[in-house]
């Protein structure tokens, strides 16, 4: 029994699936599942109801259910092949424009037996949903104008003078009901994003320095490996270490090595490009990556460091206190894996501290160094 139905579960739970992007917000993705909801609804039911409306002659509900029809058929495969950046809001205008024109017209024509206008009332928390606080209440003010004047402007229709007050008033409250959830919604929703994207970073800076601690400079260097095979650019990397600093901790306190750490993050962001990625790799070391930046950039950027690093006073309690730094650097090469590109560069950095420290290391950009 399983075997038979996992596959249809499978299949149900990719078409309501299509549009789906890993970058889309749980919201986004509960309104996707909206849209193909209500495009499954047009090629199962509304068809069928637009050629039983034909062959009975209803000739303009035909056209009007039939044309819904189509247009929600053309937002599915829209919605599946297209690549259009916003091709979720365009869907979303596409079922809430066409709701708008079908109760409309159920209140012009009546329906059956004048009932009609009881479609109406899932319109607000649909077109509210879809669209949003604010242009699903501009939508629903627009839908109220066109409404009014069919019940009260035109005499179309056979509704009594209070079916058409109680209509109007009662699917007024719904849309003030629809819209106060709807604005609550969204602001509880922007609370729990902007709280998550705080994790999100605190997760990823380092509390005392405030760049990217190993973890959010990993990441980083994920992303920045997805760009070089997508564009075939260069990346270079440094990582950079604190000469001495355990001495600077031993005599001065930990509170003294702390500041020298915020320090020296202040005259690397100072060197660095603004594109270049500075993150604390761990302990006195520091990780800087280079975008775009061949190993005789990479080379000159570190001298500058280095050299910015060395002729500053870092003063703390009336004490001054010198650093150096030694730098290890290497080139991303799409035939090593990047693991080993930072183990090369750390690797350059101890070779920089047994040359003497308060160096670059390598020196000479000759290929044996790159292997």
């Amino acid at each position: 029994m399983n075997a038979f139905v996992q596959p249809i579960k499978d299949k149900i739970s990719k078409y309501f699936h299509i549009g789906v992007s890993t970058q889309d917000t749980m919201d986004e993705i509960r309104k996707l599942y909206l849209i193909n909801t209500f495009n499954f609804i047009a090629i199962l039911f509304v068809f069928p109801f637009g050629l039983n409306a034909l062959l009975n002659g209803a000739y303009p509900l035909a056209v009007t259910l039939l044309g819904i029809s189509f247009i929600l058929t053309f937002n599915y495969f829209f919605l599946k092949v297209s690549d259009h950046p916003q091709k979720k809001d365009v869907s979303s205008y596409i079922i809430s424009l066409l709701l708008f024109i079908l109760m409309s017209y159920l209140i012009y024509s009546g329906g059956v037996n004048n009932t009609g206008p009881l479609w109406c009332y899932p319109l607000p928390l649909i077109v509210l949903f879809l669209l949003g606080f604010m242009r699903g209440l501009l939508l629903m003010v627009l839908f109220f104008i066109v409404i009014g004047f069919i019940l009260f402007g035109v005499d179309v229709t056979t509704y009594t003078h209070p079916f058409k007050i109680r209509i109007l008033f009662s699917l007024i409250l719904v849309t003030f009901l629809a819209s106060m959830y709807e604005y609550l919604r969204e602001n509880s929703f922007d609370t729990l994003h902007e709280l998550s994207q705080r994790l999100e970073d605190a997760s990823h800076k380092d509390p005392l320095t405030n760049v990217y601690n190993r973890r959010g400079i990993h990441k980083e260097i994920e992303n920045l490996c997805q760009q070089y095979k997508k564009d075939n650019d260069n990346f270079s990397l440094m990582i950079c270490d604190i000469d001495y600093f355990k001495n600077i901790n031993d005599t001065h306190g930990h509170l003294a090595g702390d500041e020298v750490l915020k320090k020296v993050v202040n005259e690397i962001s100072n060197v660095i490009r603004k594109n270049d990625i500075l993150g604390r790799w761990g302990g006195e070391e520091f990780l800087v990556l280079l975008p775009n930046a061949t190993l005789e950039g990479a080379y000159e950027v570190a001298e500058k460091i280095r050299d910015a690093i060395e002729n500053t006073s870092f003063k703390y309690n009336d004490t001054i206190i010198t650093l150096t730094i030694s730098i290890g650097i290497a080139e991303n090469n799409e035939k090593v894996p990047i693991a080993d590109v930072i183990k090369k560069a750390d690797e350059h950095m101890y070779m920089a501290k047994n040359e003497g420290r308060n160096t670059v290391f390598p020196k000479s950009m000759s290929s044996s160094l790159l292997a």
